[in-house]
């Protein structure tokens, strides 16, 4: 499927709001947007169902899949076979990437701009915190949900975690059906077994 592009007025009639409304969620850098040469807002379809899976908000037939796209990131390759393992069966509603490196996975947040992370906090290149931090400090990056994940979990650790912009902070091995509930992936579908 192609990448089709929206105005404001578009959106609008799509999401039955004011364009004045779709306006301001591209001023504030939730609704990722370019202008043309002329300064009119455009508005690539992926990004407009980004937006929509981010806010919980129904994503109309002609914009295509409702699948949330998440990034693991963990520098033990076994923690990312077993959460791949783990989403398997939700693969209808969910797109998975991983990598090892906290620093690829801030190249890959921008590139491949998922609806959330799950993030280690305990990596060599950069900590998960850290990771988060960066994250958080880019407005284009504001609607992206943060879950960290750690093998020493502790009180401590979850309110760092949530002082760093994550949503939750996950003892280790992930619980996956609360990961789902995190992300807000709509289990009314059917998970492939």
């Amino acid at each position: 499927m192609t990448d089709q592009l929206y105005t404001t007025h578009d959106i609008s009639r799509l999401l039955q709001v004011d364009p004045s409304t779709v306006s301001k969620w591209i001023d504030r850098g939730i609704l990722m947007a370019f202008r043309t040469p002329g300064g009119h807002r455009r508005v690539r379809s992926a990004d407009l169902r980004t937006f929509l899976i981010t806010h919980q908000m129904p994503v109309p037939e002609e914009l295509g899949s409702g699948t949330v796209r998440l990034l693991a990131v963990d520098d033990e390759r076994p923690v990312l076979d077993a959460i791949k393992r783990a989403f398997k069966p939700f693969a209808a509603q969910v797109e998975l990437q991983t990598t090892t490196s906290g620093v690829e996975a801030l190249l890959l947040v921008s590139e491949q701009k998922p609806h959330g992370m799950i993030i280690d906090l305990n990596m060599p290149d950069i900590d998960g915190l850290e990771v988060c931090r960066r994250i958080r400090a880019r407005k284009q990056m504001e609607g992206v949900r943060l879950i960290t994940m750690t093998s020493a979990h502790t009180p401590e650790v979850v309110e760092q975690s949530k002082q760093a912009g994550a949503l939750a902070c996950m003892a280790k091995p992930l619980d996956v059906q609360q990961v789902l509930e995190l992300f807000r992936v709509p289990l009314a579908l059917s998970a492939k077994r």
